[in-house]
């Protein structure tokens, strides 16, 4: 039995498909709801500035917070079981879609308060993303985030003194939510429920990629590693 030089290749795309789905979803909320529902760095950094500017998106931000807490305590919960990574990130992004599928209905419904209703559930959701993505393990691609894949490239580089490994898994992963946030942009411009529909389903492909067992892609990613 041979062993696996690089990262699981279903892992990886998987988790750059949850890249760009990110990026969907942060440019939505940046755009339509004001405040990050997944990237509570930016969060805390609005809300600092809408206090000493004296605006109020304060009360939105704590919110996004709140839920982000109470959805990753919930994904450490799912992740100690005692499953492969595969399964266990697997099922946990298949949920996280279906979470982001009801948030987009929620929006098309336009019930009241919906804009706190689909706040609460994507911020709950990325919680539980950003578990299932650190239980991964894949070098600098724990956060959907470009700042740590940034720096990756740079510090693995062959100029830094590196040995250049993961530098298309990283360029992929940057892409990946530069893409994604340009999708979400546009089509969020049209429908803001699409857009987080879209999202949610890009998620589930990536949950369901991994879970998938006997069909030509699956046995090909599995025969596959990268650096």
């Amino acid at each position: 039995m041979t062993t696996r030089a690089g990262h699981d290749a279903k892992l990886v795309v998987a988790i750059l498909l949850v890249t760009m789905a990110m990026g969907m979803l942060d440019a939505i909320s940046l755009l339509h709801l004001k405040i990050f529902a997944g990237y509570m760095t930016a969060t805390i950094i609005l809300m600092a500035v809408n206090i000493a500017t004296s605006q109020a998106i304060v009360l939105s931000g704590l919110e996004a917070i709140g839920f982000y807490f109470l959805g990753a305590m919930l994904g450490g919960r799912l992740v100690r079981r005692q499953r492969s990574i595969r399964a266990i990130v697997g099922d946990i992004l298949l949920g996280v879609g279906a979470m982001v599928g009801l948030a987009a209905w929620i929006w098309s419904a336009n019930i009241p308060g919906d804009i706190y209703v689909t706040l609460a559930l994507l911020s709950c959701a990325m919680g539980l993303q950003t578990s299932a993505t650190r239980h991964a393990k894949l070098p600098d691609m724990v956060l959907p985030a470009a700042t740590m894949v940034l720096h990756g490239l740079a510090h693995n580089s062959s100029a830094a003194g590196g040995s250049s490994s993961g530098t298309l898994r990283r360029v992929a992963a940057i892409l990946s939510l530069f893409v994604g946030a340009a999708i979400g942009t546009l089509v969020s411009g049209r429908s803001v429920s699409l857009g987080i529909a879209l999202a949610g389903g890009t998620i589930v492909v990536a949950g369901g990629l991994l879970l998938l067992r006997r069909h030509p892609l699956a046995f090909h990613l599995d025969r596959m590693s990268i650096p």
